[in-house]
């Protein structure tokens, strides 16, 4: 172990000091030669920047490999691939392929690859080769799309590679997967310290190219040996090609999730896939209120995350890693689907009526969105199902209760389903989603929980089963289904909060209670403004310190004139609902002696008026209303 651990460091420490030493004449050369990238339209960089920054990761990887790997055909045939994957993106980058030129290249050199062994581990050789052929493809041109923001495929990458290394030390114990995702580790890593926001350098198409081919054959070397690793139980019905390949596509989640969304925005918008564009995972993010480093360290925490979360799994609980990476596609999805909504500000030329239109097919799709929401919470059934007996026995399924889960579970699905239809759980919109729309929920699973008992107890007499699996069951399907309503409206919300940093006019706002609370939600739904809500004023000493919407409650009206210059105020609004003139009267003062404008939000719905009795001098009755005097 330790052995292991000492050769895998030094070849780490060997990649890493010669991209590290290498970069920076790279970038001189570059520079010295003109050899630069030039910002353009579609690109999201706004300086000219030195290319060819995977020159230095290719020889830092390649020189230690040739040194100390080349022990068998397959070693020598690894970096042969590699090299000739390396040098189509060195030729594209230096006489610009055409598209089709390059994608032929693509499929020639992973041809190559899978006829000298480099194959997926499923069984069926003839869909064993096609799949590998798909599956390099895939992740090389992945890696490429991916090289779109300062630092973010060669983050990945280190992520990625740091995470092959763990799984194959724990589970295959294989030296050319240990020993080349040390390499490829070491030598992103070496770079990235040059191409980090703010970049000096860009590792271009023979950079990503290389990167992506290295990590498909990597993640196919892990498919060889994993499914004598995983445990014997299974899930029935689960295919072994979807056994072979989780342990890669998660620790490769960022790469697939990123080219997965650019292919559905542009297809949805009638463009083309192959053209680049400022349309990524990543630039919406930005564009969402993120700034460019918080987005890269963001995806890169994701990848780690997912990644080390399915080695975990894997070596624990085959059912258990279905689940948890099922679970992780549906959050994906969700995701995949907020960042499509801001189609409108990435395509900016696009109209909404254009955008809806361009794909009939994902026209008639996307339209029937309670189908897909009962698709989804069907997947959602099923699954907490399952994770409440794993809970139950501890994350193992023997053949006894798998056999009960395939007995009951169409039937649970029926009557769940059901049960959320009848108390109208498909009429809402997820993104109003509020109290009402939760406890219509916990009606329902209640409702079908006990349903579901009586059905079973009739039917079977409750033999085998174990109740404490139902009470998990519904806990579960509560939260599963409950969770995945509140994503999309939280995904909205924080980003709302990200955005609103962003902006220059630093605001207050009057009034702590329904009218500020409203007003505040008023302007995060709005993206066409620049007030950045700096706290709320109220006289009610109760109020002082408390946060709504995660603004503070920083003072009363005296306050006022020390919050203006501390802050550099610019404007004051006053969100009282049923606030009287003299009182507006007050605030219109104190914001004309700082000389900052003070608005009245005006209310939708006038509120009600209130009326004070009293009597004059002859004892005449006087009615005020609103300050406004009538006599009768």
């Amino acid at each position: 172990m330790k052995q292991i651990f000492m050769d895998s460091g030094i070849l780490f420490l060997m990649a890493f000091s010669l991209s590290a030493l290498l970069t920076p004449g790279i970038i001189w050369a570059s520079r010295t030669l003109n050899l630069v990238a030039q910002p353009r339209e579609d690109r999201w960089h706004s300086k000219p920047t030195a290319l060819f920054g995977g020159i230095g990761i290719f020889l830092a990887f390649t020189v230690p490999f040739a040194f100390t790997q080349l022990h068998s055909w397959q070693e020598i045939l690894f970096l042969i691939c590699a090299s000739s994957m390396f040098l189509v993106g060195l030729i594209d980058d230096v006489v610009e392929l055409t598209p089709q030129g390059k994608f032929l290249a693509q499929i020639a050199i992973s041809a190559f690859i899978v006829a000298g062994g480099f194959r997926l581990n499923i069984g069926l050789p003839a869909i064993s080769i096609v799949m590998s052929i798909f599956w390099v493809l895939a992740i090389v041109n992945a890696f490429n799309l991916l090289d779109n923001m300062d630092g973010l495929a060669a983050g990945i990458a280190v992520v990625s590679s740091l995470s092959f290394f763990v799984f194959g030390y724990i589970s295959l114990k294989c030296p050319i997967l240990l020993n080349g995702s040390v390499l490829l580790a070491g030598a992103t890593l070496g770079f990235l310290i040059y191409n980090f926001h703010p970049a000096r350098i860009f590792m271009g198409d023979c950079g990503s190219l290389f990167i992506g081919s290295v990590l498909a054959m990597l993640s196919i070397i892990g498919t060889w040996h994993c499914n004598s690793e995983l445990p014997s139980s299974g899930i029935a019905g689960l295919t072994n090609l979807v056994l072979v390949l989780t342990v890669p596509v998660a620790i490769l989640i960022v790469p697939i999730f990123d080219t997965a969304l650019v292919s559905f925005t542009r297809t949805q918008n009638g463009r083309s896939i192959f053209k680049g564009g400022r349309d990524h995972t990543s630039h919406r993010l930005v564009l969402l209120g993120l700034s460019e480093t918080k987005t890269v360290l963001l995806l890169m925490l994701w990848a780690a995350c997912v990644s080390g979360l399915t080695i975990v799994l894997s070596r624990h609980s085959k059912e258990g890693l279905f689940v948890a990476l099922a679970l992780i596609s549906i959050i994906a999805l969700l995701f995949g689907i907020f960042l499509s909504h801001q189609t409108r500000f990435v395509y900016q030329e696009s109209s909404p009526q254009k955008t809806l239109t361009a794909n009939p097919v994902f026209r008639e799709i996307l339209n029937k969105k309670q189908m897909l929401q009962a698709t989804l919470d069907t997947v959602l059934i099923c699954l907490a199902y399952i994770a409440s007996y794993l809970l139950r026995f501890e994350g193992k399924i023997d053949p006894v209760n798998m056999k009960l889960i395939e007995q009951t579970l169409p039937l649970i699905v029926a009557i769940k389903i059901t049960s959320f239809w009848a108390v109208g759980l498909y009429r809402g919109q997820w993104r109003f989603v509020g109290i009402w729309d939760l406890f219509q929920l916990i009606k329902a699973v209640f409702a079908s929980s006990l349903i579901s008992m009586t059905i079973l107890l009739f039917l079977y007499r409750f033999q085998g089963f174990s109740r404490i699996v139902f009470v998990n069951d519904a806990i579960l399907t509560f939260l599963f289904i409950g969770g995945v309503r509140l994503l999309l409206r939280l995904f909205k919300e924080y980003f709302d909060m990200e955005r609103e940093r962003k902006h220059t006019i630093p605001i207050l706002i009057i009034g702590a209670g329904d009218g500020g609370d409203l007003f505040l939600r008023e302007l995060r739904k709005n993206p066409y403004h620049d007030y950045l809500p700096v706290g709320f004023i109220d006289d009610d000493p109760a109020k002082k310190g408390q946060i709504i919407h995660g603004v503070k409650v920083i003072g009363g009206r005296n306050d006022i004139p020390r919050l203006v210059k501390q802050f550099g105020i610019k404007k004051i609004f006053v969100a009282i609902m049923s606030i009287s003139p003299k009182v507006l009267d007050e605030f219109y003062c104190i914001a004309q002696k700082v000389g900052v404008p003070c608005i009245k939000v005006p209310s939708l719905i006038p509120p009600k008026p209130v009326t004070h009795e009293a009597y004059g001098p002859k004892g005449k009755k006087i009615v005020s209303i609103r300050n406004r005097k009538i006599r009768t």
